[in-house]
């Protein structure tokens, strides 16, 4: 680095900017390795061995990857994660689509209506978090608000071990769907009309021209949000930690693999086993994304 600046002055133009591009460069690289390409590799090494923030660690091998297979806490966190996925993805990548066709649409109002809409996204999941946590108490709001159509009494919306997961994906998807609604509505305005109105013109009806021609265009809108949702899913964490019972209750059933982290890590200090499973879920992960940008590719090469 030395030789190459003091060569600056005598080297050609092509190489000061290169040596020029290298020192701008260089902060963010280093940001890069210190702050991700460090925790990562720690991490892969750490779940390796058996650590325990008491003693030293002690290198194992794959022995915390074999017992995860036998850990009836991981497999149980394992289907709770994939019932969440399942539960904020699909839902969250129809409604928040037919919430941009509904917006994208000329009506009196429209713009106030689109920022109540937005409004869930606005304050912390923390935040929204302990909101719900109140109206969901046994005898809340949403009690008095559903009781004239159950007949209950009162309900333990979050200690029910029924009705806790599905409480955990309503509130999620309630604070996405317009996060989400925001990317369809950008992409369908990036479509031009020109191509409405001539499959209009040609005899197709509204139904007929989004399916025929405005889907099909929003293929990368539609990848960048099933990657980006996705990965959010997998990483659920902060709605199970903050009013779920016990931390991932009751029995378990809120229990996803980013909590189950924390609690292997801070809870019963198996660092080796809180790395096992945070590398297991970025596997996971990074076989999900990779899978639906390489189906993306796969159906834009058969339309080519």
């Amino acid at each position: 680095m030395f030789s190459a600046l003091r060569s600056l002055g005598r080297g050609s133009s092509v190489q000061r900017r290169q040596v020029w591009g290298l020192i701008f460069v260089l902060p963010t690289v280093i940001f890069f390795i210190i702050f991700f390409l460090y925790p990562i590799v720690s991490g892969l090494l750490f779940s390796l061995t058996d650590f325990t923030l008491l003693r030293p660690p002690v290198w194992v091998g794959l022995q915390n990857y074999q017992d995860l297979l036998k850990d009836r806490l991981f497999l149980k966190s394992l289907s709770v994660t994939m019932g969440y996925v399942v539960g904020t993805t699909v839902p969250v990548w129809v409604l928040s689509l037919l919430a941009a066709l509904l917006f994208y649409q000329r009506f009196p109002g429209r713009e106030f209506t689109k920022t109540l809409f937005f409004t869930p996204v606005l304050p912390s999941l923390i935040v929204v978090a302990i909101v719900w946590r109140i109206l969901m108490q046994p005898n809340g709001l949403l009690t008095q608000l559903t009781r004239p159509f159950t007949g209950l009494g009162e309900v333990n919306w979050l200690s029910r071990p029924d009705l806790s997961p599905i409480s955990m994906i309503i509130i999620n998807n309630w604070t996405t769907i317009p996060f989400y609604m925001l990317i369809w509505l950008a992409g369908l305005t990036g479509i031009p009309s020109e191509l409405r109105d001539a499959a209009l013109v040609d005899g197709a009806n509204r139904v007929q021209s989004f399916l025929r021609v405005e889907l099909p265009l929003l293929r990368p809108t539609a990848v960048f949000v099933a990657a980006i949702s996705s990965i959010n899913a997998f990483q659920a964490f902060t709605l199970q930690w903050a009013i779920s019972p016990g931390r991932g209750g009751p029995i378990d059933v809120n229990t996803t693999m980013g909590l189950l982290i924390w609690k292997y890590g801070f809870q019963f200090y198996r660092m080796g086993d809180a790395a096992a499973v945070s590398v297991v879920l970025f596997a996971m992960i990074l076989v999900v994304t990779v899978f639906q940008l390489g189906l993306s590719r796969g159906e834009q090469y058969s339309l080519e």
